[in-house]
């Protein structure tokens, strides 16, 4: 059977998203309605540091993004420069949002790095958002390529509005060759400055099995996890933001304590 991740589908769903011109709102979609208001063009820089156990070398990772609104979406291109394990990869990143039927919108990313060894050398995934009274009801689909083995992951999700605050809860199941990695995570933000910008302060959490990056050339493992991360975003302006993350993530055979600062603007 042909991987959903072969090369020819990368491209096509490629392509398909080139063509597919009326991708939906924003990467930051979850926002009340008072703050939806978009303007055109989004730019954005990040730069993420962990300590990781063991006396190992240090992960950072450097992103830069590029965002354009178009009526009824918004397509984004994401480059990335990572290093772990005292190797360094680079990818980039494609996402699509698109409004779809009444209320529903769905998200769309395809992800390539050919010659990767700490990251995915291809990825696709695909999520549909669709309302059910005051919830949200989330499907996913991800599949990542590395060097000689494939992971594929489906999901679900549930959130809600109560208020400023914005409440949320995603499940994972990724089959693997004797067992499923099944995991748990949940979040809740709390939106203080909505007008015409959305200030917020985001606390997140998780455990259960996943399948971990443990080594470069694609050192796969299935293993027990758990993180928690405390995330803010403040605008300085109604086009300037800034965005600060502490996260603590045990993988396993490794854990790791870190953060990261970035900045947008947008016009």
């Amino acid at each position: 059977m042909t991987s959903m991740i072969d090369r020819p589908l990368f491209f096509i769903v490629l392509t398909v998203a080139g063509l597919w011109s009326t991708p939906a709102q924003t990467q930051d979609r979850k926002v009340p309605d008072s703050a939806a208001s978009e303007p055109k063009w989004k730019a954005a820089a990040r730069y993420d540091y962990d300590r990781v156990s063991g006396g190992r070398v240090d992960w950072q990772r450097w992103t830069a993004v590029l965002q354009r609104s178009i009526p009824r979406g918004t397509v984004a291109a994401t480059l990335v420069r990572q290093r772990r394990f005292d190797t360094a990869d680079e990818g980039i990143t494609v996402d699509l949002w698109q409004d779809l039927w009444a209320g529903a919108y769905g998200h769309l990313q395809v992800s390539f790095g050919p010659d990767a060894q700490i990251r995915p050398q291809y990825s696709l995934k695909a999520e549909i958002y669709q309302p059910v009274g005051p919830w949200e009801l989330l499907g996913l689909y991800e599949g990542r390529r590395y060097t000689g083995s494939d992971v594929h992951q489906f999901g679900a999700g549930l959130a809600r509005y109560v208020g400023a605050w914005y409440i949320r809860a995603r499940t994972t199941a990724a089959p693997r060759k004797s067992t499923w990695a099944v995991s748990q995570r949940v979040g809740i933000r709390r939106f203080y400055y909505w007008t015409p910008s959305a200030s917020y302060i985001d606390l997140e959490g998780g455990a259960g099995r996943s399948v971990e990056l443990v080594g470069p050339n694609a050192s796969l493992l299935t293993a027990r996890t758990a993180f928690a991360s405390l995330r803010v975003q403040h605008f300085l302006t109604d086009g300037c933001a800034l965005t600060a993350t502490l996260r603590y993530s045990d993988d396993g055979p490794l854990s790791r304590t870190g953060g990261a600062l970035g900045i947008f603007v947008r016009w």
